[in-house]
């Protein structure tokens, strides 16, 4: 009876965390007048397209020419997706060498400062973006980075999370193998990448992961400091099918899953070592 009860209340939180899901998928092949019409009440048709149509993908990736009623013209996904994969990809490689750099610095070197340093890394994934954004920009704005590429990738090169998810993960690798390379003759540097590195696969995959998603799911800082149409990210571009007068809830759906398809399709072969990683048990197996 007890296994029924733990079953059934899976199955309903499955069902809360799918329902919108299916829904959202389904409206975004349904055309713009009707995506609401099985929702209030809620009806199953609301989970399968009634008059399918392609309509809102068309839209969203060859862009809107027309202006119609309140509709204005926006250009395509095309441009926005490409160049939020190429940011991403630069900064897995970039930023996961500085920010595993500087999780190996505070694994196994002493210095003054140590533990204040290390707390402000920890405070700086912890607050709140809306926060820091103020100052940042003032900074990148007295770099002359506003409306360019740089203004929108190096603020992300560097993340406390990935720093910290390093440093936990270099701690637990024994001091000997690093002792041994030392007496060996091997510099610092040949010491990270010949015995650390090597070992440290689910760290690196993890460390990817989430700074790829964090530069791909980016959309605050972006539109902010780039707001110019040749700058536009992904999530930016999504996000015009809010208008003055209308939301356009099916390219704003269609977008919407498409934005979530690459993310799912790099978490789901990696999560095996994005967990590890993220716990720490990488070198406990």
């Amino acid at each position: 009876m007890k296994t029924v009860a733990v079953y059934f209340l899976l199955i309903l939180v499955a069902a809360l965390v799918l329902l919108p899901l299916l829904w959202a998928v389904s409206a975004s092949f349904t055309p713009l007048e009707k995506v609401f019409e099985h929702v209030y009440p809620f009806s199953w048709r609301a989970l399968v397209p009634q008059d399918f149509t392609w309509e809102a993908y068309t839209n969203v990736f060859q862009g809107r020419s027309h202006t119609a009623q309140s509709v204005a013209p926006q250009p395509g996904l095309g441009r926005p997706v490409v160049s939020t994969f190429i940011l991403a990809i630069g900064t897995v490689v970039v930023g996961g060498l500085i920010c595993a750099l500087a999780g190996f610095a505070f694994a196994q070197f002493d210095f003054r400062g140590k533990n204040l340093l290390f707390s402000l890394v920890l405070l700086s994934f912890m607050m709140p973006v809306e926060v820091t954004i103020i100052p940042l920009f003032v900074l990148v704005k007295q770099l002359g980075w506003v409306n360019s590429w740089q203004g929108i990738w190096v603020p992300g090169l560097v993340h406390g999370m990935v720093i910290f998810v390093f440093r936990q993960f270099f701690s637990e690798i024994p001091r000997d193998l690093i002792d041994a390379a030392r007496v060996d003759g091997a510099g610092w540097f040949r010491t990270l990448r010949s015995i650390v590195l090597p070992l440290s696969l689910p760290v690196l995959i993890s460390a990817g992961l989430i700074l790829f998603l964090y530069q791909w799911d980016a959309f605050l800082w972006p539109m902010v400091i780039s707001p110019s149409q040749e700058f536009r990210l992904v999530q930016v571009a999504i996000s015009l099918s809010i208008e003055e007068h209308q939301t356009l809830w099916n390219e704003l759906l269609a977008g919407s899953m498409f934005a979530a398809i690459l993310p799912i399709l790099l978490i789901l072969p990696f999560q095996r070592y994005y967990v590890r990683g993220i716990t720490g048990s990488g070198l406990k197996e």
